[in-house]
């Protein structure tokens, strides 16, 4: 085995692992939002868990559209949380908690001038618990044609680079194996 071919495979094992990852990343993003679609839920969780993107300014600058959100459901909610409902014209809606009683609940986006009409507490789906700015946008991308060519595009690489840098690496200066 030549010396340059134990330099370059670990980086080809190293290149070949971090597209795989991405790749299932990408499929278990679009498995959890075919889920969502059969279901009819908006915000399906996994162990309580669920994921929603920023599509507007009503809670900037707290929550910068494009953001990727992760939301989960807990026990109880309180004034001043942002948390995810669903309205009543079936939108999800990512605003903070202004009051909570009697089984209802209010809430307003930051940016907003006036509260939301009153909805019902049960249709809180969570509690905001992170943020990544600006990856909302990149799955939204993934989304369009051009982002669905580069998936098939990543896959294709999965199946073909591996072979390829044995094949090229395998080679010693004179083109012999």
């Amino acid at each position: 085995m030549s010396k340059k071919r134990n330099r370059l495979q670990p980086v080809g094992r190293i290149l070949t692992g971090a597209l795989a990852a991405l790749f299932v990343l990408i499929v278990c993003l679009f498995g959890y939002t075919t889920i969502a679609r059969v279901t009819g839920n908006p915000l399906p969780t996994v162990f309580g868990w669920g994921s929603a993107v920023v599509l507007s300014g009503s809670m900037e600058p707290e929550l910068p559209v494009g953001a990727l959100l992760f939301i989960h459901r807990e026990q109880s909610y309180g004034v001043g949380e942002i948390v995810t409902y669903e309205d009543e014209h079936g939108n999800l809606v990512t605003h903070r908690l202004l009051s909570l009683q009697n089984g209802q609940a209010i809430a307003k986006g930051d940016a907003n001038n006036t509260e939301d009409h009153p909805f019902p507490a049960s249709n809180i789906y969570g509690k905001v618990r992170a943020v990544l700015p600006g990856v909302g946008s990149a799955i939204l991308w993934l989304k369009t044609p051009p982002g669905l060519c580069a998936i098939l595009l990543i896959g294709g690489l999965l199946i073909f680079l591996p072979g390829y840098l044995k094949r090229k690496v395998g080679k010693t200066h004179d083109g012999t194996e």
